[in-house]
């Protein structure tokens, strides 16, 4: 490896302690990030069916009239706007593919509250009511039933759009009226341009060693780098980062929330088995694909019988959790992938396992699966029942941890190495 020489280092370590100064701002997405959005914006101010010629043929001419329509009709029963957009968003868009951050994005830009609607190239649609005097059951919004968030037919997915869109419309038009709320968007895009930034090692030890260049001043980082005292924290660094670079980003979730309502959950498990089903006809992977195929089967059979029943949070996350394992396991072939998190499972795969005594009486393994965020929690100030997710059970909501069943006893793969299985059986399913 090449050394830098002092000038061109210490150059390098003033300018990423200014970079990484409290309280300064990342800097603004370039103008051209967000032309597809601006040009959309655009078009619903004289139009409110935005029809992305990519996917022309998803309505034709009579289709996009009874759109124009129902829009009319909808905007007039609820007294807002309401617009259907169709496009592609695929996973290097503006929004990284995410459907709901793209409607997100769409509301700012424009600056107009109302109902927004969106289908993308495969047919799922997506929608969210920003200051809309509404308040829409999740139930009218199920797969099985009208206004379907998927196609039918996945081989066809424009096929009979229009009455979908239409029965979601006046699903919106003719729910109870409400007091107009903002919706929260639960997992945003990565910042432009670090769609594909790993995560540096060590990341509390960086903030210091660089705030205390930047403090010291120039002639200070002069003697600190005469010392060796940089050179040897960099070079350090440089070895952890070569040992990692070969692995994997873990997967993290860090907007999970807390409290997830039953809504957030069926949406969720509906788009991590979404994210998975396509990977299991297409990936290779000779290690990974059993444990994915089980994970989707499981994961399927409890989203199906999940979700129609308020009682059963703790199998939606568990849906959640199997989909995502499966997508872990095919894309990393990996033959038992990593146990979720055990204070939050939303928040993603474990990274390490630690102790957490302030949760002792939550009869958690001894060393118990943590994410990062949770581990540098425990590091700073300790978990606590705070930090646990908490699901709706018949006698309220309650810590995961204290709800009976398959999820407890195998701590979510956190104790012992036959996670799956047990689900399986509990399932039924041989």
């Amino acid at each position: 490896m090449r050394r830098l020489r002092a000038p061109a280092l210490l150059a390098a370590l003033v300018l990423a302690a200014l970079t990484a100064w409290p309280g300064s701002a990342a800097a603004d997405p370039p103008p051209y990030a967000y032309h597809r959005i601006d040009r959309i914006t655009a078009a619903l101010a004289k139009d409110p069916l935005f029809v992305d010629p990519d996917v022309g043929q998803a309505l034709g001419e009579p289709d996009r009239g009874r759109l124009r329509a129902a829009l009319a009709g909808t905007a007039k029963r609820i007294g807002t706007p309401a617009y259907v957009v169709v496009i592609p968003n695929p996973n290097d868009s503006e929004s990284q593919g995410q459907d709901d951050a793209f409607l997100f994005m769409l509301h700012d830009r424009s600056g107009r509250d109302g109902l927004y609607l969106m289908v993308n190239s495969r047919g799922q649609m997506e929608s969210e009511a920003f200051d809309v005097p509404r308040r829409l059951p999740y139930s009218t919004l199920e797969d099985d039933l009208p206004g379907s968030s998927r196609p039918a037919d996945p081989e066809h997915p424009f096929t009979g759009l229009a009455d979908r869109v239409v029965q979601r419309l006046e699903g919106y038009a003719a729910a109870p009226s409400a007091s107009p709320e903002t919706p929260t968007l639960y997992s945003s895009p990565d910042p432009f341009g670090e769609e594909t930034k790993q995560t540096p090692a060590d990341p509390e030890i960086q903030a210091p060693l660089l705030t205390g260049l930047l403090l010291a001043g120039p002639v200070g980082a002069l003697v600190l780098y005469w010392l060796g005292i940089g050179v040897l924290a960099l070079l350090g660094r440089g070895r952890r980062g070569e040992k990692a670079r070969g692995k994997p980003k873990a997967e993290v979730h860090r907007w999970a929330p807390t409290k997830p309502s039953m809504r957030w959950l069926r949406r969720h498990a509906a788009k991590e088995l979404e994210r998975l089903r396509p990977l299991l006809a297409t990936a290779e992977a000779e290690q990974g694909r059993d444990y994915a195929v089980s994970a989707y089967d499981a994961a399927q059979i409890l989203y199906d019988d999940a979700k129609q029943d308020e009682d059963k949070a703790t199998d939606l996350v568990g849906a959640i959790v199997l989909a995502r394992q499966g997508r872990i396991a095919i894309t990393r072939n990996l033959a038992a992938p990593p146990a979720p998190c055990l204070v939050n499972p939303l928040h993603g795969e474990s990274v390490v396992s630690r102790r957490v005594p302030k949760l002792a009486e939550h009869d958690l393994p001894k060393q118990c699966p943590l994410c990062e965020a949770c581990r540098l929690s425990q590091k700073r100030n300790g978990l606590t029942e705070g930090h646990l997710l908490k699901v709706r059970t018949p006698d309220g909501d309650r810590p995961h941890t204290l709800v009976p069943g398959v999820w407890r006893d195998t701590a979510w793969g956190g104790r012992g190495k036959d996670f799956l299985p047990r689900v399986m059986r509990y399932l039924g399913v041989e």
